[in-house]
């Protein structure tokens, strides 16, 4: 293995925080062994590998067979983060994303991709949705929350939500109920015949109105008209 990825797995080691492992273990879930750095360390190593390295990085961390969380970590990071070219981080995150042991792994990694072109993304990555596993679904999620939330895309995440999601794993659910959240705060009126009717499995409608109701953005009065649309 070359230096940059030796450098970066020496690097997590000195910043092994074992109170932190204890306390994060039990909330990412991961399925990968896990180190316990802190997210703030994390990044600092992410920026410390040059864009000319970037090759370098993620050719010997595919060819790794001991990844913890921490190294599928940064390399999603540094997949996502804005380099010579849009299609070398399609590329990359074609790979990386199918490694995603942790919904912290996707919940991380989709925010650093606010640079590149919402229909890219939009497009690009829809396929994720046609598999089964439920990392890569909820990173697509989270493009459409993290990336694609605005007046244009506004009917297309409807209508992907609707008719797209395959539905009924934990993580997935959890997402979309989010995203359906977010989307009823900033967009009420196109959001909320989405839950007059139902569209959605239970969990995910009921889930989307307690976390819309949770938010400070909307009147007492819609929260309690919300509640009113919980599925018995």
């Amino acid at each position: 293995m070359n230096e940059v990825y030796e450098n970066i797995k020496a690097g997590l080691e000195t910043e092994i925080d074992l109170a932190y492992k204890a306390f994060n273990d039990p909330i990412a879930k991961s399925e990968y062994k896990t180190l316990g750095v802190r997210i703030p360390a994390i990044k600092k190593l992410v920026k410390s590998i040059a864009v000319a390295d970037r090759d370098r990085f993620m050719r010997d961390f595919f060819a790794d067979p001991d990844k913890t969380f921490e190294t599928v970590l940064i390399a999603g990071m540094l997949a996502a983060k804005k380099g010579e070219r849009y299609s070398q981080t399609r590329e990359y995150l074609s790979r990386v994303v199918p490694l995603f042991g942790s919904w912290a792994h996707v919940d991380c990694v989709t925010p650093c991709l606010k640079w590149a072109d919402k229909n890219a993304l939009f497009n690009d990555f829809r396929y994720f949705l046609d598999g089964d596993g439920q990392y890569e679904k909820r990173f697509y999620i989270m493009i459409m929350f993290s990336c694609c939330l605005n007046d244009e895309y506004i009917d297309r995440i409807s209508e992907t939500l609707c008719n797209d999601v395959k539905y009924g794993q934990y993580y997935v659910d959890m997402a979309a109920a989010w995203l359906l959240a977010e989307c009823l705060v900033k967009y009420y009126d196109k959001t909320l015949p989405l839950f007059t009717t139902v569209h959605f499995p239970k969990f995910v409608h009921n889930k989307a109105l307690q976390k819309a109701r949770e938010s400070y953005r909307i009147t007492p009065e819609t929260k309690a008209y919300l509640n009113t649309l919980k599925v018995k």
